[in-house]
Formats: structure tokens, C-alpha cells, sequence
């Protein structure tokens, strides 16, 4: 029963971001990921001199261009996020129940995350590939140290000590602060911890560190780090640029002086209280696994004290290892009301769950719409374009206007020299229900339709 329960939670878990990584459009980078950019990767050899984070790229190119693989990719990772989270939190004090109450406080933390990480994590293919597949390694490198930890008998076969070996390099190849994070982190437990470990896992932790260094020399030999350091690229620094701004001056540009306010009270309470809590316990693994996390919080996000572009998607590692401390140790304190709690919170996980994935599938459709109907215009001569608007932006990546985007007007409208104009969501979704009732005998004549209705709104 417990088994069953357990795999229908996490396939429920699996089926929400799968659908919601489906149905998101692409936006901004994500186009050029799937077309000629995506293309022209490897066989130019545009990846010797783009960035390191080889396996974060070609994971874009491959969801970009299978919308199957962005389904995949997206239920994948996030559910192994959330199982982590849960067996971290099982190596500190095993679950008597189901034990699942981590893994609900996870996935509904992250279906609420704030909007600016939302947009450019689960609203941007692009952001998603580098900087969600990342946050799984240091989880795993937590969990691995709990379980070792004071236990000399466990035994690893040569096979999953390979895999092991090979996931601490893959792991470096997709986002730069991480890969900096999952050295010092590696070093940190191979400095202080393993006389803690048994033999086998001591052996491990040394493939760990060697991996990491391997994948993190693989990726920083990449052409593109040279240029950054001799200040030679136009987009990346490393003492940031009015037009690519380090993580302070971010924040001081997106946020209000009370905002910003708020935001470091909030993070120094949470610190503070965090650190006068870990004193108290006893448990010495909850102590680990909390120390951990929050020392891995700050540690990810200082590169960019000096390092720029800072975006709200750097901040999703951070935002994950704190989401980690509070629902691991709040499980821990509500231990003997899960029975109770897990019925509550999965839900809520389904309501919240349907609503992401609603509002998912409703930009897709406008996506695919917009689409089709730029591609139907095409043969149509006159002057304007006319492009569909998104409901909102709450949740997508979207830096300007849809008449100004100049990545989807390359590939889908012809004529360069049309005036583009901007037809709100509430006007063309009129248009849709005054066409709705009519049959038509192609898609053609049902673009047709549509289009009057969009001439007749715009006139």
C-alpha cells in the first residue's frame, strides 16, 4: 500500500511539471535554440566558444525541437528534486508512515515560487535546461554524506560507483555557480567528513571530487570563459556592466527600496532563525543536512557578487536548498500528524497542480495560434501583421512585446518592412468565439474567418 501510494504521488508529481514543460511556448532564446542556432551547434563548432554547459545546451536544443523530450525533461527533473528532498529528510529520521510530507511541501513550494523565478525557470525552456537539472547533484551529494555518515557497512558495486563517478562530471555542465558549488562542496566533505565513512563510499567521495574537477575543467576551458576574463564579451563579466548587472545591482534596479528591505529581513530572520534552531537539536544528521543547505544557499550566489548577467533563475538553487530546510524540519516537528496532513496537502498539490498546468496550456495555445496565423498572413498582401498577445506575462518569459520580438518575427512573418501590430488577448479571443459555431471546410478558410474578425477589431 505504502509502495503504491508513494509511486502514484510521484507520477501525479511527474504528469504536473511534464505537462506544464509541454505546453509552455518558447520565448526569446528558446526560438533560436530550435531552429538555426540549435542547428548549427555542433556541426559549426559554435559550442567550443559559447559557454561550457554543454549537456544544459544540447538538453534546450533537444526540448526545444520535441516538445515529447520537453515533456520528459521537465517531469523528470523536477520529480527527482522533490524524491530527494523526501529521502533527505528519511536518512535524518525514517518516515513511520507513508512519508510523504516533504515531497507535498516541495512541490507545492515550487508550483508557488515566486513569479520572477517562475518566468525563467518553468516558463523559459532555456532557463529550465541549465538551471534545474543542476540543483540535483548537490541534493544528491547531501543525501549520499547522510547515509554514509557513521555507517562503515554499506556496500556500493563497481557499476554504481561508475555512474556515480560519471554523474559528478555530467553534473558540471550546466550552470557555472553550481559547478563552482559542487567542487566546494565535494571538498569541504572529503576535508572534514570522511573519517566518518566507511572504505567503499570513501572511495566514492574521492571519484565524487575528482569527477567534479574533471567536469568543472571541462567546462571552464571553454572558449568563451578567456573572453569574459580579458573583458571581451558583450554579454557576460565579471565586475558586471550597465548592461549586464552583478546580483546587487539586480536587485536594486527590480526591486523598491522596501522591497529590497523586506527581502534581506526575510533572509537574515530565516538565517538567524535557522542557526539558533540547528543549536538546539540533537539529531546530528538534521544538523548536517541543515548546515548544509544553507551554507550551499549563499555559497551558490556568491560568483555573483562579481559575475554578471544576474537573472531571478540564479536565485532557483537558493530558493530550493531554503525550501529544503523548512519542509524537511517542519515534517520532522509534524512527524505524528502525517496521517492527517498528507491527505490536506496532496490536495492542494492537485489544485494548484491543474491550475499551472491550465495556465500553461492556455499560453501554448496562443503560442501555436499565433503561429499559424503569422504563417497564414504571409500570403496575404498588405501592410500590417497582426500578432496575438498573451493573456499576461505572470508566468512566461517575456522581455518585450510581442510586436518587438524580433527572435519570433525572424522565423514566422516574411515581411520585415510590415507595421506589426498588437492585438490584445481579450479582443482576439472574441474574435475566436464569433468563428467558434462555424464549419469550415479547412484550416485555411478557418484562419480566413479569423482574420476578418481581427481586421474588423484593429479598423
Amino acid at each position: 500500500m505504502k509502495r503504491t501510494t508513494k509511486l502514484s504521488f510521484y507520477f501525479i508529481v511527474f504528469l504536473i511539471f511534464g505537462l506544464i514543460g509541454m505546453w509552455m511556448p518558447l520565448l526569446g532564446d528558446d526560438l533560436n535554440w530550435g531552429n538555426y542556432f540549435g542547428r548549427n551547434y555542433f556541426p559549426q563548432g559554435i559550442f567550443l566558444k559559447y559557454d561550457g554547459r554543454y549537456l544544459g545546451d544540447i538538453l534546450v536544443i533537444a526540448m526545444t525541437k520535441f516538445k515529447p523530450i520537453a515533456f520528459m525533461a521537465y517531469g523528470t527533473f523536477m520529480t527527482v528534486i522533490v524524491y530527494l528532498i523526501q529521502k533527505i529528510r528519511e536518512q535524518i529520521s525514517p518516515s513511520k508512515s507513508v512519508g510523504l510530507v516533504s515531497a507535498t511541501l516541495t512541490t507545492f513550494f515550487i508550483l508557488l515560487m515566486p513569479q520572477s523565478i517562475f518566468r525563467q525557470i518553468l516558463g523559459w525552456h532555456s532557463g529550465f535546461a541549465n538551471y534545474v537539472p543542476s540543483v540535483i547533484f548537490p541534493l544528491f551529494m547531501i543525501y549520499l554524506v547522510l547515509k554514509n555518515y557513521d555507517n562503515k557497512d554499506i556496500h556500493y558495486y563497481q557499476s554504481t560507483t561508475i555512474l556515480i563517478f560519471l554523474a559528478a562530471i555530467a553534473a558540471q555542465l550546466f550552470a557555472e555557480h553550481v559547478t563552482l558549488l559542487n567542487v566546494f562542496n565535494s571538498l569541504l566533505t572529503w576535508l572534514f567528513l570522511r573519517k566518518h565513512f566507511g572504505d567503499k563510499f570513501k572511495k566514492i567521495l574521492n571519484y565524487i571530487l575528482v569527477g567534479n574537477v574533471i567536469g568543472a575543467f571541462l567546462m571552464f576551458t571553454n572558449g568563451a570563459y578567456i573572453k569574459i576574463l580579458l573583458g571581451n564579451d558583450s554579454y557576460r563579466s565579471i565586475k558586471g556592466s550597465a548592461n549586464s548587472e552583478t546580483m546587487i545591482n539586480y536587485l536594486r534596479t527590480q526591486y523598491s527600496s522596501k522591497s529590497l528591505l523586506i527581502l534581506i529581513l526575510a533572509i537574515l530572520t530565516f538565517t538567524v532563525a535557522v542557526i539558533i534552531y540547528n543549536s538546539r537539536i540533537k539529531n546530528f544528521k538534521q544538523k548536517l543536512a541543515n548546515f548544509s543547505l544553507l551554507s550551499s544557499g549563499f555559497i551558490v550566489v556568491i560568483p555573483f557578487l562579481v559575475v554578471s548577467p544576474f537573472g531571478s533563475r540564479c536565485m532557483f538553487a537558493t530558493y530550493i536548498f531554503f525550501v529544503a530546510i523548512f519542509v524537511i524540519n517542519l515534517d520532522l516537528l509534524l512527524a505524528a500528524y502525517e496521517k492527517y496532513l498528507l491527505p490536506i496537502l496532496i490536495l492542494l498539490i492537485l489544485s494548484i497542480g491543474t491550475r499551472t498546468v491550465a495556465i500553461s496550456h492556455d499560453y501554448g495555445k496562443t503560442f501555436n495560434l499565433q503561429i499559424q496565423y503569422s504563417l497564414y498572413q504571409n500570403n496575404i498582401n498588405r501592410q500590417t501583421q497582426y500578432l496575438l498577445e498573451y493573456k499576461n506575462d505572470d508566468y512566461i518569459w517575456e522581455p518585450v512585446s510581442i510586436q518587438k520580438d524580433n527572435n519570433f518575427a525572424g522565423l514566422y512573418i516574411q515581411d520585415g518592412t510590415r507595421k506589426k501590430i498588437a492585438i490584445k488577448y481579450s479582443d482576439w479571443k472574441t474574435a475566436l468565439n464569433k468563428i467558434k459555431s462555424q464549419k469550415f471546410k479547412n484550416h485555411d478558410d478557418y484562419l480566413k474567418a479569423f482574420d476578418q474578425q481581427i481586421t474588423k477589431i484593429s479598423s
